[in-house]
């Protein structure tokens, strides 16, 4: 009789299920990379694919098919309504899953308690829907999945994204592309280093150290620097982006990092282009310091015309709001690669050192207006009126 109560006791205790034994009947099973997410499948038929995904806790499941989430094909099991979605992602956000109208997934369904969920479907390696991917059983497929609170659908706080290759049973880490990397680097070394450098000097070295000021003028080092350097910056900007492209395969503007480097990268042609059209410089003599005729003395910027001043103001303003955009890109970019807070750190210790050098030149009287560096102080030039000297204890005459 003690033997009879003992198995009764036995067979009264909850018997939690492995998430092993949930993959008992499937033909390959894997934990994926950097995830608690337990993935089993089997290939029926040659023609259709059976999974089972287990996560030890109470969510939301979402498997997908493609590279990026701006172009993925996707099953969904949400937690909170019990339903499971054939969908499609269009982008990053909750307004871009967009259910197929053709339901290609069978015998889904999902099963969540606090302890555990279990999502279950079937889907044909080939559907009939254009917005469906086709699946190859002996190529390394590019897979993305999110989990979410079970409790509701929202932004994710696991993700992940690998290779899997359903014949084999093996999952492989997904290595960032080499035109990738190329990208990131060439992007930061135009952006946070050769563009901030430019504009130091366009801003104070129009007057270089040893330059007899203002005997001296019109010192052309700084006007081949600002648009020589800036016309590398541009190239190098537009070689990294054809990289994305070509990594890509196509423009993704899901991410506010693709959203704000296109921005930048837009403005970077708006000034190229605009520079050209910053009107004539005019003056008493030409760039060799030989007298003009009286005849071709006037210039948009020799007079500050209404044009040159608006130009100025533009040019001005629009550079530095690239800058701003240009570095914003770089921080999400970071996050898209998951660097760590060395990168952060990096960055803005580089934009310190930046507004130091600013600091320290500004300190030292080194900012010269523009046409006082090429023309001088005299108010015999017309646009003076319209110049701010930074020196109080210049003599005007």
């Amino acid at each position: 009789m003690p033997a009879v109560w003992l198995l009764l006791l036995l067979l009264a205790i909850p018997h939690s299920v492995s998430a092993d034994e949930y993959c008992k009947d499937y033909q390959h099973q894997q934990t994926l990379i950097d995830s608690d997410l337990r993935l089993c499948w089997s290939l029926s038929n040659n023609d259709t694919l059976r999974v089972k995904a287990i996560h030890p806790s109470k969510v939301w499941i979402g498997l997908g098919f493609g590279k990026l989430m701006s172009n993925a094909d996707a099953i969904i099991g949400y937690a909170h309504t019990k339903e499971v979605k054939d969908s499609h992602l269009t982008g990053r956000l909750l307004s871009s899953v967009q259910t197929d109208a053709e339901q290609n997934i069978h015998h889904a369904q999902i099963d969540v308690d606090e302890n555990m969920t279990v999502l279950v479907f079937e889907r044909a390696l080939k559907t009939s829907d254009e917005s469906d991917f086709t699946i190859d059983p002996n190529a390394d497929i590019d897979i993305i999945w999110a989990i979410g609170d079970g409790d509701r659908f929202s932004f994710h706080g696991e993700y992940g994204a690998q290779k899997l290759n359903f014949s084999a049973g093996t999952q492989y880490t997904r290595d960032i592309p080499l035109q990738l990397l190329v990208h990131a680097a060439l992007m930061v070394l135009a952006w946070a280093v050769m563009s901030p450098a430019i504009i130091t000097i366009t801003r104070y070295f129009k007057v270089t150290p040893g330059q007899a000021f203002p005997k001296k003028l019109d010192n052309k080092f700084w006007w081949i620097t600002h648009w020589l350097g800036h016309s590398v910056v541009i190239a190098t900007s537009l070689i990294a982006f054809l990289l994305s492209l070509m990594s890509l395969n196509g423009l993704d503007t899901s991410t506010i990092h693709a959203k704000i480097g296109l921005v930048a990268i837009c403005l970077s042609l708006i000034q190229a282009f605009y520079g050209w059209a910053r009107g004539t410089k005019g003056g008493p003599v030409d760039d060799d310091g030989n007298p003009v005729p009286s005849n071709k003395v006037f210039g948009d910027h020799y007079n500050m015309t209404i044009y040159r001043r608006v130009f100025e103001w533009l040019h001005k303003s629009l550079g530095y709001l690239l800058l701003a955009a240009s570095h914003v890109a770089i921080y999400s970019g970071f996050f898209l690669f998951e660097l760590g807070a060395w990168a952060y750190v990096a960055m803005l210790v580089s934009e310190l050192v930046m507004f130091a050098f600013y600091l320290f030149f500004s300190l030292q009287h080194r900012w010269v207006d523009t046409y006082h560096a090429i023309w001088g102080f005299s108010r015999r030039h017309p646009g003076n009126k319209y110049s701010k000297s930074p020196y109080k204890d210049v003599d005007h005459k």
